[in-house]
């Protein structure tokens, strides 16, 4: 597996850092929601991991539960997908999706809106987001 620097550090506990976020963030996700490059939800998002084309970047609400941030950390290390919990309540990812109720995980689609969403992430320590060529990495 290959690891690109968008993870944010998730050990065997479950425990990472957690990323603040900005209007750009909410911005680039809205374009991303948009242009029909997300996926929205734990089991779609983890159906998407097991298929042929990989998500680019899966977001990890800080308030979605433990078993589900273990869960999704687990798979994203198993299939080699960047991840990054976002320290964002589940209704407003959901808000500001289009959507109803609590979203916990999000995976985008797009490697250039992947970057992007990444670079709009504040985490201290956090490395660059990509591989140093301009790519995000997990397409190899």
């Amino acid at each position: 597996m290959k690891s690109d620097g968008m993870n944010a550090g998730a050990g065997a506990t479950g425990a990472s850092e957690v990323s603040e976020v900005n209007e750009r963030f909410f911005g680039m996700l809205g374009m991303s929601r948009r242009a029909g490059k997300t996926v929205v939800g734990a089991e779609l998002v983890v159906a998407r991991m097991r298929g042929k084309s990989k998500p680019d970047l899966v977001l990890i609400s800080d308030a979605a539960s433990e078993n589900t941030k273990n869960r999704m950390t687990a798979k994203c290390d198993f299939y080699g997908v960047p991840r990054i919990v976002v320290a964002v309540d589940g209704e407003e990812l959901s808000r500001r999706l289009g959507k109803t109720g609590f979203t916990a995980v999000v995976a985008v689609t797009d490697p250039g809106l992947a970057r992007e969403i990444a670079n709009a992430c504040t985490c201290k320590g956090r490395e660059s987001p990509t591989d140093g060529d301009g790519s995000t990495g997990n397409r190899g």
